[in-house]
């Protein structure tokens, strides 16, 4: 499954309780990988969230730059150090211009990649940046998140080779299906291309986060 759109609507104490939440569903954890989002205002929130989530079992951190503030690029490539080394969990960058207003340039992008930590970025940039992310990250496989099924053929094309779905939250063996035939390069028969259509319409006419939590509301 994939996000919901919670992160910046909370504060810090609730994201802890969200925490310790999931650690109570011992089948949860042990069935599922588990990856918490750490954004906040404040740094030292994100770091609280960081110091709680290294004594977790979760599987790994997206790390996001904080919303509203617009940081110059040096200051993006400073604020993940404490927060990675306090989380000592396996790190994935969210690139996420759309929501924050700044977009971490590929030179940044290629930096925080030589952190051990840092295994992945979810929604990196257009095909040309994905490219040139590529081309100059040579020491390590790394995992490109593509945030949502809009678009995901491409995306694959172009190298995404992971998915934070949303469409998964209510149609998650189809929709992993799908994005493991796109990555095998199967080809889909007719109506299994049908019921993606659908899916994709159900969930993206309109407000997708929205549409999901309806359905959720639903069941």
């Amino acid at each position: 499954m994939g996000p919901q759109g919670e992160q910046h609507s909370m504060n810090v104490v609730e994201k802890l309780n969200v925490i310790s939440a999931i650690e109570s569903g011992q089948k949860l954890i042990k069935e599922m990988e588990i990856i918490i989002g750490i954004s906040a205002l404040r740094q030292q929130d994100a770091e609280k969230l960081a110091e709680r989530i290294s004594q977790s079992k979760v599987s790994a951190i997206m790390l996001g730059h904080p919303p509203y503030i617009i940081p110059s690029q040096q200051e993006a490539i400073n604020y993940p150090d404490k927060i990675i080394s306090l989380a000592s969990k396996p790190v994935i960058l969210y690139n996420n211009p759309k929501r924050t207003g700044f977009d971490l340039s590929y030179e940044s992008i290629v930096y925080l990649s030589m952190n051990e930590s840092v295994i992945g970025i979810k929604d990196p940039g257009d095909k040309a940046k994905l490219e040139k992310i590529k081309k100059n990250i040579l020491n390590k496989e790394f995992l490109f998140y593509a945030g949502g099924e809009l678009e995901l053929e491409d995306k694959v094309q172009s190298g995404y080779n992971r998915l934070s779905s949303i469409a998964g939250n209510i149609y998650p063996q189809e929709v992993k299906e799908w994005f493991e035939c796109l990555l095998n390069k199967s080809v889909i028969n007719e109506n299994e291309a049908s019921m993606i259509v659908n899916i994709k319409r159900q969930i993206f006419e309109g407000n997708a986060i929205l549409n999901t939590k309806n359905i959720l509301s639903e069941v």
